[in-house]
């Protein structure tokens, strides 16, 4: 039986972020499952996919009138109109006639808490089930996306899954952690060249407030020696480049957007791995670094534990001080092995299995 299934994922093929990686992944890999997948995005992507129009939650005039309050941004938080629930609110309204004429099976929506209400009418008129996968960084819009009770809830880790049954005690949830490719991310992948100053510390990620890679910047310009390299672009990367520029200067500092198949040779190459976001539902980006056999640096809490477990070490989030000397040891510490064993208990060919077998069930 092939089970159709679309996935709607608005910053694919438009964005590099770890939700969007993970996604077109996951539908390169299920064709070969059982599993027809359709994805509708923003962008040109090289899987079967639909275009669909989203107000990009990095436009301007979304940003600026997110930000231009203190009130305004808690009156939006509230009533679930901060950017990125807009972008998923008009994305999910842009697919909902494609997705009821397409007839699938499975739904699989990043929609907030508008993509719950499409999901819920596609469900009642056509019978198709849907799910939630739940990349949200943000447990309050997971609960609420939860309560609209998608056929199954996907969340990464224990530790979540853990929070979202306090938040949504009816949800039905299902633990699939992400998976890494450990083919493409290995030790031995071909490292560029640089002349920056050792150790390296590598950072990848959106530059936003919630990566917060400013902390990771104070942090390093606080050790004697070392250089950061920033793999991201965002609204942040102006103000980030000019704190660099007076905080490390070129000889210690590089930011640049490169292709998702020069990633292992950066994380290969860097001599600690970091990423200090508020929260992750996962983190991928930890793992890809760990199967490069690199040790990370994070924030301590739950759910980063759980992914990380003994590849890296951890810092109170907040503690500037803790977060450096966090850093130092660990460019320090002789690992061994240790990261890429970490990294090799996640192989995505695991999770592939488990999605399509999700979906095989609900279309049964």
């Amino acid at each position: 039986m092939t089970v159709k299934a679309a996935f709607v994922m608005s910053g694919a093929g438009v964005v590099r972020r770890g939700a969007e990686a993970f996604v077109l992944d996951l539908c390169r890999a299920l064709p070969a499952l059982g599993v027809e997948p359709t994805l509708f995005c923003r962008g040109a992507v090289d899987v079967p996919h639909q275009r669909i129009a989203a107000l990009a939650r990095d436009g301007r005039w979304l940003t600026g009138a997110y930000s231009a309050t203190r009130f305004g941004r808690k009156v939006l938080d509230t009533a679930f109109l901060d950017p990125m629930n807009v972008e998923w609110a008009t994305a999910a309204l842009s697919a909902a006639p494609k997705l009821a004429r397409g007839r699938f099976d499975v739904v699989v929506m990043e929609g907030g808490l508008v993509g719950g209400w499409v999901g819920r009418v596609l469900r009642r008129l056509g019978g198709t089930k849907f799910v939630d996968i739940a990349h949200g960084i943000d447990p309050k819009w997971e609960g609420a996306f939860a309560r609209n009770r998608p056929d199954r809830t996907v969340v990464f880790t224990r530790s979540f899954a853990n929070e979202l049954e306090r938040l949504a005690p009816s949800a039905r949830i299902e633990v699939i952690p992400h998976g890494v490719d450990l083919e493409l991310f290995h030790p031995g992948a071909r490292q560029p060249p640089t002349d920056l100053e050792r150790p390296l510390f590598l950072c990848v990620g959106h530059v936003d407030d919630h990566k917060q890679i400013d902390r990771t910047l104070e942090a390093v310009a606080a050790l004697s020696k070392g250089s950061l390299v920033v793999l991201g672009e965002g609204p942040g990367a102006a103000r980030l480049d000019s704190l660099a520029t007076a905080m490390l200067g070129p000889s210690r500092y590089l930011r640049a957007n490169v292709a998702r198949s020069e990633l292992p040779g950066w994380y290969a190459t860097a001599d600690c791995f970091t990423l200090a976001s508020r929260t992750e539902s996962f983190g991928l980006v930890y793992t890809e670094a760990m199967a490069c056999n690199t040790p990370c640096v994070a924030p301590d809490d739950a759910v980063r534990r759980e992914v990380i477990g003994e590849g890296g070490f951890y810092f109170p989030q907040g503690d500037p001080r803790a977060y450096s000397e966090a850093l130092e040891l660990a460019a320090a510490e002789t690992w061994g092995d240790r990261p890429r064993r970490r990294a090799e208990q996640f192989p995505f060919s695991r999770t592939a299995d488990a999605y399509a077998n999700l979906f095989q069930e609900l279309a049964r």
